[in-house]
């Protein structure tokens, strides 16, 4: 036999290479396999198809990042300039016309496939198109699923109508004793209460288990963090100047200068965010966005006096934050308390209060508290009327960003105050406490559910505009 020699050099691995013959360009023929993607597919016919990867985060692919601006930093020059870069691509549209286009190809058989776990073991969730095929049948398409293990060759053995990983009846309740024993106990803040009201799965993920602490604050809370210690500062130093913490044409320019120094002042409290590089970006426009809130407050001149700032109650001597409050907490009914840190109360000459709660832009109407399960500054309006004695004559959420900067609330229109309000939100005196009453029985209700340990998924109203938050965790398939 005569031996292999192997090229000695790179001219002759050149010549070696350039007689190997490879054949390609041949087309379908019956009996072989074509392995595509969903755009070369689109535009032929198959017998059968097998649509393999779909797998969250594959298919549909996430969205690009842009290279250059930020969608946040995109959308600010915009607002302030006027300068429009162009749209954001919709990739999930994009993604969806190529699901479209593979299903509708084949003419005797489609077969979805996913996997449950990685080669390591730890679970994957499946794509939502998934979902979006299963939602056109009824519930036989699901007892047809069959699973295959890691390593088998066939199918027809391993039929399984109720694969283990799938949990079509949610979330098992709590049953620790020790732990119904500590809910029925708790403290609730408003803010958790919406968490729950919103989904059970998700607060106990979010509030109990905390697995985001590990990481540091996300861009949105370090700024809310630093817009509420900054406007706190600059209210508390106008008014320790000028006797009123009140905001109006002739103090603007002093809140102004006041601003740049609160922030200085505590922007070493509330990293902005991880990347360093992004820092000045990030701050400028809290900046700017702060400034034209005092710029709106200034020119709507309410009479009211802002008395109360970061207003605390139910804290112990030190809460999470270092601040300790004097107040108690509140006690909504039914034996469940509530503490919380109003931003800010303003008091008119009569005696008569509003309060305010600062959002990023989210300003719901008190129309829709009931059915967002927003009880935030309802509550509030409770807990300040209970526990420093005033009228509370309405509540309002406050954005400071956005292009709208309106405050969104109720005010009560049997009152003797009289500052401006979006049309709808001046309702009278009964209107007003039904909508109050509204929001302590879904409190309530939430934080009994919460001591009986009623677990229950919610993804029509986990995620913002609907959707779970937590498919890898919550695996609810509704």
């Amino acid at each position: 036999m005569a031996p292999k020699l192997a090229p000695s050099d790179a001219a002759e691995l050149a010549k070696v290479l350039a007689r190997v013959e490879f054949v390609s360009g041949e087309g379908p023929t019956p009996g072989k396999v074509a392995v595509l993607d969903p755009l070369t597919l689109r535009a032929r016919r198959v017998r059968a198809l097998f649509l393999c990867g779909l797998q969250e985060g594959e298919f549909p692919a996430p969205a690009r990042p842009r290279p250059m601006l930020a969608e946040e930093e995109r959308r600010r020059l915009a607002e302030v300039s006027g300068l429009w870069l162009g749209e954001r691509e919709d990739t999930l549209a994009a993604e969806r016309y190529l699901l479209y286009a593979a299903v509708s190809r084949p003419e005797e058989l489609l077969v979805l496939s996913w996997h449950t776990a990685d080669d390591d073991g730890a679970p994957v969730a499946r794509s939502l198109f998934v979902d979006d095929v299963c939602d056109l049948f009824d519930e036989s398409l699901t007892a047809q699923r069959v699973r295959r293990p890691l390593g088998a060759v066939g199918w027809h053995e391993f039929r399984d109508p109720a694969p283990t990983y799938a949990r079509p009846d949610g979330p098992e309740p709590l049953r620790d004793e020790e732990l119904l024993k500590e809910l029925q106990a708790h403290t609730w803040s408003a803010s958790s209460l919406e968490v729950w009201i919103s989904c059970p799965v998700r607060w106990l993920i979010e509030r109990m288990l905390r697995a985001e602490d590990l990481n540091p604050d996300p861009e949105p809370i370090a700024r809310g963090g630093l817009a509420h210690a900054a406007l706190k500062d600059t209210l508390e130093e106008l008014k320790r100047e000028t006797g009123s913490a009140r905001l109006t044409p002739a103090r603007l320019a002093r809140a102004r200068e006041l601003l740049q120094w609160a922030l200085r002042q505590n922007e070493a409290k509330f990293p902005l965010s991880t990347a360093l590089e992004r820092r000045p970006g990030v701050r400028r426009r809290l900046e700017v966005d702060l400034e034209r809130y005092l710029e709106h407050a200034a020119r709507a001149d309410s009479p009211l006096e802002p008395s109360y700032l970061e207003l605390g109650f139910g804290f112990a001597s030190n809460d999470e934050k270092g601040e300790g409050s004097e107040l108690g907490a509140f006690d909504l009914g039914g034996g469940v308390m509530l503490r919380g840190r109003v931003d800010r109360v303003d008091v008119s000459a009569g005696g008569e209060a509003v309060v305010y709660d600062y959002k990023g832009r989210d300003a719901p109407p008190a129309g829709k508290w009931g059915a967002q399960g927003k009880v935030q500054i309802a509550l509030y309006m409770r807990a300040v009327e209970g526990l420093l004695g005033l009228k509370v004559a309405g509540g309002f959420y406050q954005p400071l960003t956005g292009a709208d900067l309106r405050a969104r609330g109720v005010l009560d229109g049997d009152s003797d105050v009289e500052i401006e309000c979006v049309r709808g939100d001046k309702r009278e005196g009964p209107e007003v406490q039904e909508l109050l009453e509204e929001a302590l029985i879904l409190a309530r209700a939430a934080a009994t559910q919460a001591g009986r340990g009623e677990l229950e998924a919610r993804p029509e109203t986990c995620a913002f505009r609907g959707g779970c938050m937590y498919p890898t965790i919550c695996r609810c398939e509704r």
